[in-house]
């Protein structure tokens, strides 16, 4: 207990000197707005960062990375429930119960919801993290390329099988995101797909693709099918609550606490396997969510645990993906990379020495993660009423808006006229889609997945020679891929039950 407080004494000072607490507020709000922006994930937000962190102390660079960090996880979910469009790829889930929710009337609710649960994921985790940081890493370990590849086929299993009212379409959904993720190089030097096109080359960018399938359908749908919207409170079976209230009350949140435990221990798990990312831990949480509910039909309807799930999932990605980073030098996530990157540029070698010899530092960062997430809390309470009043302004002004913002932005993310145009043809396409009840989020899905199982499939196959069966043999990997089997299996299930 002595040597625990003189190094948290220290570390606790240090986290709320005024120097380091406005450090911290500028990268929270600097995190929500970049996370907003569509394209502008976490990683992309560090990596603009970088520069204002050279005259900064090691522990300042730090903490200004970690509020970056978990600010953009939260940021992206902004869009995505107020206008269909999440700002990050881990806040495509949301999307799903956010957006549903913000069209029945009750935007700020979700926002509500999708504000505490990151808040809650964040520090659960960190706590997770304080208490089994060592024991987590030796599981991350565990998780080579083979099994990576493994969790990225029971990722398509779920996403398939679960994010749409059919299993047959929603895995033709996830055939094409993953059709969609082949387009370019292969990684070993082949092109795929690209019809001799130059712009092709390095693939369909993500941004574009999100924007395409996401952002155009809702933009066509206000300009079309919408210009005489009328929201109604609709009142959802089993979710009375929000039928009510546009707010959160005391009774919701106690309802949602079981949601925000699963989200955030599945949050931390993945986050400490390197590579999942956010987007695995949303998706997997939502799975699960649906599982546990005794009402499964109502998600995507727009209900509280639909948002919280994949909210509490992503955000508590954070502390997780610290967990191998700081214990052994491996990066648990592209975010953590840059992380990484600034300790060592700083003179700080990350690796089990690291608790012995720099423990004040560690407790810094300990700390410093409850202190982003309560001043991610503040601010997204203060901004929560100002980001609700999008879903106020009239179809016919928002319709034309967004579009002019899908144009603008696709245009500047590589300033390519062919971007705009696949953003367009893939909207229309998307838009066309809906109206044959074949889901879109689960091509966006499918084709984050899709490069995350291709380099780790190339990378198993590279360890072991070509051999396939050494690949695919391994114990961990055996019963992930027999859970994906089930998982698909329950599905069609699930769907013939359904009567689809």
């Amino acid at each position: 207990m002595e040597n625990f407080l003189s190094h948290a004494i220290p570390a606790l000072a240090a986290v709320f000197s005024g120097k380091f607490l406005l450090l911290m507020l500028f990268g929270v709000i600097y995190g929500i707005v970049l996370g907003i922006l569509p394209g502008f994930g976490a990683a992309q937000a560090l990596a603009l960062a970088f520069p204002f962190t050279y005259g900064m102390s090691t522990t300042g660079a730090v903490l200004f990375f970690i509020a970056i960090y978990s600010a953009a996880e939260y940021g992206g979910s902004i869009p995505a429930i107020l206008i269909r469009t999440p700002g990050t790829p881990s806040a495509a889930v949301t999307v799903l119960d956010g957006y549903a929710m913000a069209r029945k009337g009750f935007p700020n609710r979700a926002l509500q919801i999708s504000l505490g649960c990151g808040v809650v994921g964040g520090i659960i985790s960190t706590i997770i993290f304080i208490l089994a940081g060592a024991a987590l890493s030796w599981i991350g370990l565990l998780f080579g390329p083979s099994q990576m590849f493994a969790v990225g086929v029971f990722g398509l299993s779920i996403i398939g099988g679960f994010l749409g009212k059919s299993a047959a379409k929603g895995f033709l959904a996830t055939g094409i995101g993953l059709l969609l993720a082949t387009v370019g190089s292969s990684g070993f030097g082949g092109m795929r797909f690209t019809f001799n096109q130059a712009w092709l080359l390095d693939g369909i960018p993500l941004i574009v693709l999100i924007i395409g399938l996401l952002a155009v359908p809702e933009a066509l749908r206000l300009m079309i099918d919408d210009r005489n919207l009328v929201r109604e409170r609709i009142d959802t079976a089993g979710n009375t609550a929000t039928a009510k209230t546009d707010r959160m009350t005391y009774g919701d949140w106690r309802r949602l606490v079981p949601s925000m435990l699963r989200g955030s221990l599945i949050g931390t798990l993945v986050g400490v396997q390197p590579g999942a990312g956010g987007a695995v831990a949303s998706i997997l949480a939502y799975n699960e969510e649906k599982r546990f509910s005794k009402n499964p039909e109502l998600f995507g309807t727009g209900i509280d645990e639909g948002i919280a799930a994949p909210e509490t999932a992503n955000n508590a990605v954070v502390a997780g993906a610290l967990v191998p980073t700081l214990t052994f030098g491996i990066p648990g996530s592209g975010s953590a990379a840059i992380l990484l990157g600034i300790m060592t540029t700083k003179g700080v070698v990350p690796g089990p020495s690291l608790f012995s010899q720099h423990a004040s530092f560690v407790m810094a960062i300990f700390f410093g993660l409850i202190v982003c997430n309560l001043i991610m809390l503040a601010v997204g309470l203060a901004g929560a009423k100002l980001w609700g009043q999008v879903t106020k302004i009239p179809p016919h002004v928002l319709g034309p808006f967004i579009m002019l913002l899908i144009v603008v932005g696709a245009y500047s993310y590589q300033t390519q006229a062919a971007d705009v145009i696949m953003t367009l043809i893939l909207g229309v396409i998307a838009y066309y889609f809906e109206k044959v009840a074949i889901p879109v989020i689960p091509i966006v899905l499918a084709f984050i997945m899709g490069s995350i199982i291709e380099q780790n499939l190339n990378r198993a196959l590279t360890i072991h020679a070509g051999d396939v069966t050494a690949v695919l043999s391994q114990p961990i990997t055996v019963v992930i891929l027999l859970l994906s089997a089930v998982t698909a299996i329950l599905a069609f299930r699930r769907s013939r039950s359904y009567g689809k």
